[in-house]
């Protein structure tokens, strides 16, 4: 799948967006620095989200990838094996997440 723009090979789901704008894959970059989801739960606006949200309230930061693969099973007939990429995007984001807590607890309380 392409995105329709000719810069690489993210798959396009409608009605999700900013994902035009993510340089998954940046010229001379290191593989471990690739983004492989267009969210960014470690940025300044999540932290703030995260702290100000009520105690029984539940906030994702990696609601884009989420959307995104739920936006896939409904196009694939909830195929799961079509999806794959999807899921394993929003897991990444989430470990990504989860990582930045821990580093940074105190930032996230």
């Amino acid at each position: 799948m392409s995105d329709g723009n000719g810069k690489g090979d993210t798959p396009a789901v409608e009605g999700v967006s900013g994902k035009e704008t993510v340089d998954f894959a940046p010229l001379g970059g290191n593989p471990d620095e690739f983004r492989y989801f267009p969210d960014t739960p470690d940025s300044i606006t999540h932290k703030y989200k995260f702290q100000t949200k009520g105690d029984s309230k539940f906030y994702d930061p990696c609601q884009e990838s989420s959307k995104m693969s739920f936006t896939c099973l409904e196009q694939n007939d909830y195929d799961r094996s079509k999806c794959k990429a999807y899921f394993d995007a929003y897991r990444e984001c989430k470990k990504q997440w989860l990582k930045a807590r821990r580093a940074n607890k105190s930032q996230w309380e």
